[in-house]
């Protein structure tokens, strides 16, 4: 059975609409440029910043959409009073 994959935008709408429905007492927000998808997330006092390589959403599974989601969720949570939170996802490795 062949994994499921998403567009570039339906990817980026299902991983905001995702955090934010995890992350229900933050504030998410969304940019893209030079092909980064930029997820910023204000929690508690701390903002975060997650970053997708345009390439790893084109390649990323449902699946391995929300595996990354849920380990952000938390990261978030568990570590929103202690530092800023600096998650990349490359193309080339293929893991979060």
């Amino acid at each position: 059975m062949d994994r499921m994959t998403l567009g570039i935008e339906e990817a980026a709408c299902r991983i905001l609409e995702r955090l934010g429905h995890k992350l229900s007492d933050a504030e998410v927000d969304y940019e893209s440029f030079a092909g980064m998808h930029n997820f910023i997330i204000n929690h508690a006092g701390t903002r975060f910043r997650v970053q997708f390589a345009e390439q790893a959403l084109r390649r990323k599974s449902v699946e391995d959409l929300e595996e990354a989601i849920h380990k952000v969720a938390e990261r978030v949570l568990s570590h929103s009073t202690l530092h800023p939170l600096q998650y990349k996802i490359e193309s080339s490795t293929g893991t979060a």
